[in-house]
């Protein structure tokens, strides 16, 4: 194991929330800490594409093996980017009412959603929506 591998520690168990757009100084050392592992973001860390992906990237920069970045960006009412171009997603219990009329189409309704939702969070630099 090199000098570098061994200095990288896994990320720690805790989720933290950030308040803003941007990240201030007493949250970029909160963040080094190690027992944080990840960072979760609300509808209040969203006003455009451009400043989300200039976050993400804020945060995934504070350390050397980067932080986990989620949302709750399930379709819906529980969709915290909305506008600027991120996709109207339905609600997952709407999905669950197509597969129980048609299993097919509710599992490819459910694919499309997923891999729009997926799509946009990753150009965004979010890892992970907590979504069924």
């Amino acid at each position: 194991m090199s000098k570098k591998q061994a200095t990288i520690l896994p990320p720690g168990p805790v989720m933290v929330d950030v308040a803003s757009t941007t990240l201030t100084r007493a949250e970029k050392s909160r963040l080094r800490d190690p027992k944080v592992g990840a960072v979760i973001l609300f509808a209040r860390n969203f006003t455009t594409r451009r400043a989300l992906c200039a976050l993400t990237r804020d945060i995934h920069e504070i350390r050397e093996e980067p932080l986990l970045i989620a949302v709750d960006q399930e379709g819906g009412r529980i969709q915290r980017f909305r506008d600027d171009g991120m996709t109207p997603l339905p609600s997952m219990r709407s999905l669950g009412q197509y597969w129980e009329q048609d299993p097919l189409l509710g599992m490819r309704a459910a694919t499309a959603v997923g891999f729009v939702m997926a799509s946009e969070l990753r150009a965004c630099g979010v890892d992970l929506s907590f979504a069924p």
